[in-house]
């Protein structure tokens, strides 16, 4: 059995596994897809209407799924440990990103990185759907060539998340910086 250094190693390689995971299914199994599959069609739903995601059973389920196949296929050349280890990383980083990628769209930033994150991503909602697949890292966008850097979002009004927006209906102050809100229409995923 190998020791917990090897371990907690290959846990992070795991975590690192789920970010190219992540782009690789939000860029084709979603969106190259064009709703011919369940998972594309809740996506671009997801697009749609920003403030919907795909139930919390559903990703569970396919959770349940992937990562004992994950954990499978690295535990055949390298053992049961080594594989068990890689899936707990996987499965940590997985339940990262779905919080992280539900907090973009229901709370404000709350500081530098917060505020990246959150213009990286809101540009693939708003902006152009072919870029920046990446939630919790750009480094796959940038790799691929599908990272486009951004300072401003602009918002299609009936699209707004309702943390932009103030009790009288536009765009609060301080995110006056990175976001416009528009009467244009939202970009097609």
């Amino acid at each position: 059995m190998p020791g917990p250094l090897p371990l907690l190693f290959t846990m992070l390689l795991g975590a690192f596994g789920w970010t190219l995971a992540e782009y690789l299914l939000h860029r084709f199994a979603a969106h190259a897809a064009r709703g011919r599959n369940h998972f594309s069609r809740e996506h671009l739903r997801h697009h749609g209407t920003p403030s919907y995601f795909a139930p919390a059973v559903q990703k569970a389920l396919s959770a349940l799924v992937a990562v004992p196949v994950v954990g499978a296929v690295v535990a055949l050349p390298f053992g049961l440990a080594i594989g068990l280890a890689f899936a707990l990383g996987f499965a940590v980083s997985y339940l990262g990103y779905e919080y992280l990628h539900w907090r973009i769209h229901v709370a404000p930033p709350r500081g530098r990185w917060s505020r990246a994150v959150r213009l990286h991503h809101l540009h693939h909602h708003f902006g152009d759907p072919r870029s920046n697949h990446g939630v919790t890292t750009t480094l796959w966008d940038r790799a691929f060539g599908t990272y486009v850097p951004v300072a401003r979002v602009a918002v299609p009004r009936k699209r707004a998340l309702p943390w932009m927006i103030n009790k009288n209906g536009g765009l609060h102050a301080e995110l006056a910086g990175d976001y416009e809100v528009t009467d244009r229409p939202m970009a097609r995923a």
